[in-house]
């Protein structure tokens, strides 16, 4: 008789990290309840945008949880992308996952701190800053979106490339509305800095993502 090794893939690091965003969404409400609800209906209507836009937001506890918690989840729906669409150039296991995350967390410090300096230059820290709050705060609802369809994928059904590929298309038709709409009001500015306002889409908003989606692959 031959004996046969089989090879078992655990998720038990994947219930952890679940365990972590829940956590992580849980201290968000306790740190102000009022502005988490606020937060929940962001796609509702723009109110958590509009009262709390003015003033350094992002070095708050809520907003430093609630990045964190979007890191961890995008981190998460990109590990089961590298699965699905079978880029794996090295085994799918933990060590991933924080590459992952890792390279995510250095793009999103990266494009901050260039985007700050961008401001302090130009002397446009104040419209930055709300620039920033505006967008980082749809993209931690993005991250919150992402959390159940994880679950489910994890747990539940495993997903043809077509469905992956229709929430990734869909995410991204949600990313540009927002931003659309954050230099709608901005308009006046921009067309008298278009050419700055071309080079700033090009460098900060669609090649970092680009060199991540390649670095990933």
């Amino acid at each position: 008789m031959e004996f046969i090794t089989r090879e078992i893939i655990t998720n038990d690091w994947i219930t952890i990290v679940f365990m972590v965003c829940i956590a992580l969404l849980a201290s968000a409400k306790l740190i102000n309840t009022v502005l988490f609800h606020e937060f929940a209906m962001l796609f509702n209507t723009n109110k958590y945008v509009v009262l709390n836009q003015k003033g350094n937001k992002l070095s708050t506890a809520f907003n430093a949880v609630l990045i964190l918690a979007q890191i961890l989840s995008i981190s998460l729906f990109a590990y089961l992308c590298v699965d699905i669409f079978e880029w794996k150039g090295e085994p799918l296991n933990f060590i991933l996952y924080f590459k992952i995350v890792l390279l995510y967390l250095f793009v999103f410090i990266c494009k901050i701190l260039v985007e700050k300096i961008i401001s302090v230059i130009f002397s446009m820290e104040s419209l930055i800053e709300d620039y920033l709050f505006y967008k980082i705060s749809y993209r931690n609802f993005l991250g919150v979106i992402l959390l159940p369809f994880n679950l489910l994928f994890v747990y539940a059904a495993k997903p043809s490339k077509i469905v992956l590929i229709s929430i990734i298309v869909s995410l991204a038709l949600l990313n540009l509305i927002t931003l659309f709409s954050a230099y709608k009001r901005n308009e006046n500015i921009i067309l008298n800095h278009l050419f700055y306002f071309i080079l700033y889409l090009c460098t900060l908003e669609i090649a970092p993502y680009f060199m991540l989606y390649k670095l990933i692959i």
